[in-house]
């Protein structure tokens, strides 16, 4: 009987071993199809170029990485360095210096958005390295009264850019293309506003205007500005080309107290926003002056100021000529 019982043990335990054994290895089989399948659908989607997290990488990084191939920088010829943008940016907007959150840089839009309750701060172009004032000497400056301080006043600028400022203009008279007096100080006598500007064949076109078309106030003046500044703007670019990059200037503060009814800080802030919107619309650069020259209220600052509380004295043209040179594209 013992043997008997003996050998039936052994019988149940070479089952047992033969039934792991086949349990195991069944248990490893399944596990090499399985290993199979995930590395067989892992290189096909590698293949096809998906990775984990591509997608948010895709939408994180492909507005950035991209500018807008229409804005090229200067001719080489002309020993200047070529500009990213835009940027308008332009500067793409990625490595160039001064790319922030408040500039004007322009990116590769990835969805169909719109842009309301803009601040012309937030679309203006960033602070970069400062370039050299010859940077200037294919610049023309276009403007009123307060950029024909750039003639009265010494600064960096006199003796690089090419000033086209007239007493009283607005961009209606631009527009209509109307004659004026450049002043005694720049050398030259009555001309053409817009021939004298499209015939300097400038690199670079600034323009300052606001100060004489805002004066009286109401909301008719200040659409009727809007409306000629565009008008100004499509044919400006329009006969200089796509080469040229235009800058549009905020319309400066003004002290408190301003005689003319038109100028006071809330208008001018809120024009500076419509020309800021005006300026990204038709593919220009906006630059900000405004905080070049204001106080801690947001007013001219009084040692910047002419006595009529509008105008800049001699102290404001060195300060924008920096600030020119340092807010390029």
């Amino acid at each position: 009987m013992a043997t008997y019982r003996e050998f039936r043990e052994q019988v149940k335990r070479r089952r047992r071993r033969k039934f792991i054994l086949r349990l195991s290895l069944l248990i490893a089989a399944a596990a090499s199809v399985c290993g199979v399948a995930f590395f067989a659908l892992y290189t096909v989607l590698t293949g096809a170029g998906w990775m984990p997290g591509a997608d948010a990488l895709t939408a994180s990084s492909g507005a950035s990485s991209s500018a807008p191939s229409g804005e090229a920088g200067s001719d080489a010829a002309d020993g200047e360095p070529a500009s990213a943008p835009q940027s308008t940016g332009a500067s793409d907007g990625t490595d160039a210096p001064g790319a922030a959150w408040n500039t004007s840089t322009p990116v590769q839009q990835t969805l169909s958005t719109e842009v309301t309750g803009a601040d012309y701060r937030m679309l203006a172009v960033g602070a970069s390295a400062a370039v050299d004032y010859s940077f200037f000497d294919r610049a023309a400056i276009l403007g009123d009264s307060v950029s024909q301080g750039w003639n009265v006043y010494e600064s960096p600028m006199k003796a690089h850019a090419f000033i086209c400022a007239y007493k009283s203009i607005g961009p209606s008279a631009v527009v209509n293309k109307q004659t004026a007096n450049p002043g005694p100080q720049s050398g030259r006598g009555e001309e053409n506003i817009y021939e004298t500007v499209i015939n300097s064949n400038p690199l670079r076109l600034y323009i300052l205007l606001g100060t004489n078309a805002l004066v009286r106030d109401g909301e008719a003046t200040e659409q009727s500005f809007l409306n000629y500044y565009s008008q100004m703007l499509d044919m400006f670019k329009a006969d200089l080309g796509d080469g040229v990059d235009i800058y549009v200037q905020s319309v400066t503060p003004v002290r408190p107290g301003a005689s003319q009814p038109g100028l006071y800080k809330e208008r001018i802030q809120r024009v500076n926003t419509q020309l800021a919107l005006l300026a990204r619309e038709k593919g220009c650069h906006f630059v900000n002056i405004y905080e070049a020259l204001q106080d801690a209220n947001g007013d001219l600052r009084e040692d910047l100021a002419a006595q009529d509380k509008v105008h800049l004295n001699q102290n404001a043209y060195p300060i924008l000529a920096e600030y020119l040179a340092t807010h390029t594209v």
